[in-house]
């Protein structure tokens, strides 16, 4: 056996999949077919994958429903017993099916029942020992195969060199909201956290298992991780995987391995600025267009939208953030906010609309993330290969001495994209802004500076 694999199959030995407490019960599955019970949950390991952890669906319901192609069923659970292990999962109400598909277009999606998400989310072992075996040999391959990939090799390796260092419950007094009438009731915030389903387990999932990473430094180790996504390039050439999921206020906890801060290098606005741009290549000079540059140029177009618009002017900034977007990427184009938006930018907005009439409403939203990839994916590739840097989508994660060169990189890319700002100062257009929390504010340093002064204050 290879030394590679030997390790894949110690981790796995290890490694869990996701289950739901009391399952076993309900399915009422032998101990003797344990690896049948194994394969249901790696089903629903699988849908919490699609529906609660990619970052694509952060947003949809908890019900929403992902599709799951037969393909990939009998790939992992076998042509005998996928159908099995779907029948009884829907049998006794832990999942629901779509039975609509299209060859060669999309499949059957599945999406988790009430029932299921009233149940709490556990970690289950592997029983199995030729189950186990299966995973390992599927698994190994893939490794084998993305590794090929020079992009996808940086990425994994990096990704292991992200440490977890704040509790958790920074981040769920963060998400609680409880009000001051709540907590002077003792309202649990771990019951309020838990209200909203699918938010809850996507954090818990991260931070669990980026923290047991904190004592391991193997890339097969991410690997064997429940929360791993392989990474994919889409058509758009946008980068998708595990730590461009992660949600803000996990990679907030996080630091680099040898316990250095984590910054990024971002674009201000970034879709909006790019569909501006290239709206630029073709529109005329006039007031409109020249407005637009300059509020790309100082970074300004949320606040300008902010601060001139009705309908925009009372909102908060997250979702005044997703009102535009959605207004520039939806389907209809004859939305309040879609309307608002052309108010300001009647020229532009038309542009929009009569390209996603012509050439079918998602063309806006492809030509952002294509603009978006075409700088920062090349831009990361180009790093020097021991720098320590991540992607995510429009910023690139690193330590404070790479920030500059990162900067500067990113900005000679962007000109190169865009020619019409061969000679305008870009300095606004890309931030550099600090991600992890500092020492002084960790919740357990700030947790000993109050005991500290509420000793010293009574004399202890």
């Amino acid at each position: 056996m290879f030394p590679e694999r030997e390790i894949f199959l110690k981790s796995y030995v290890q490694m869990e999949l996701y289950s739901f407490d009391g399952l076993q019960e309900i399915l009422n599955i032998p101990e003797e077919r344990s690896e049948f019970y194994d394969k249901c949950n790696w089903f629903i390991t699988c849908l919490i994958k699609r529906t609660i952890l990619d970052d694509k669906q952060k947003d949809k319901p908890d019900n929403y429903f992902a599709n799951i192609s037969s393909t990939e069923l009998k790939k992992y659970l076998g042509t005998r017993d996928y159908k099995l292990v779907v029948d009884l999962l829907i049998q006794k109400d832990i999942v629901k099916r779509n039975d609509k598909y299209s060859k060669g277009k999309f499949s059957k999606s599945y999406a988790f029942t009430n029932t299921a998400m009233n149940m709490s989310k556990v970690e289950a072992s592997i029983k199995s020992k030729s189950f186990a075996q299966r995973l390992i040999d599927i698994n190994y391959k893939e490794y084998q195969e993305t590794i090929k990939n020079p992009l996808f090799k940086r990425i994994l390796d990096n990704t292991m060199k992200l440490i977890v260092v704040e509790e958790q419950d920074y981040y769920k007094s963060e998400l609680s909201d409880l009000t001051e009438e709540e907590m002077d009731n003792e309202i649990n915030p771990e019951e309020r956290l838990k209200e909203k389903w699918h938010q809850y387990n996507r954090y818990t999932s991260f931070y669990n298992e980026f923290k047991s990473f904190n004592k391991v430094s193997e890339t097969k180790q991410l690997v064997q991780s429940k929360i791993y996504q392989k990474p994919i390039v889409a058509d758009s050439g946008r980068v998708y995987y595990t730590v461009s999921s992660i949600p803000r206020l996990i990679r907030q906890s996080m630091r680099a391995s040898d316990g250095q801060y984590l910054w990024e290098v971002d674009m201000t606005a970034a879709q909006p600025t790019l569909i501006m741009l290239e709206w630029l290549k073709i529109a005329e000079n006039s007031e409109e267009s020249t407005l637009i540059k300059c509020l790309i140029l100082e970074g300004k177009i949320y606040s300008y939208i902010q601060q001139n618009s009705t309908y925009f002017k009372t909102l908060k900034y997250g979702q005044l953030k997703r009102e535009v977007l959605q207004s520039l990427y939806e389907e209809f184009t004859n939305t309040k906010r879609n309307k608002a938006l052309k108010l300001l930018f009647p020229n532009l907005i038309n542009w929009v609309n009569e390209s996603k009439k012509e050439k079918g409403y998602k063309t806006i939203s492809y030509t952002g993330q294509k603009l978006e990839a075409d700088i920062f994916v090349e831009v990361y590739k180009e790093l020097p290969p021991n720098m320590f840097c991540l992607i995510i989508h429009d910023s690139i994660l690193c330590l404070e001495q790479a920030t500059s060169l990162i900067r500067e990189r990113l900005i000679e890319k962007t000109r190169e994209v865009f020619p019409i700002l061969i000679d305008e100062n870009l300095e606004k257009l890309f931030k550099v802004s600090l991600v992890s929390i500092k020492d002084e504010d960790l919740l357990q340093v700030k947790n000993e500076r109050l005991l500290r002064a509420f000793l010293n204050k009574e004399n202890l």
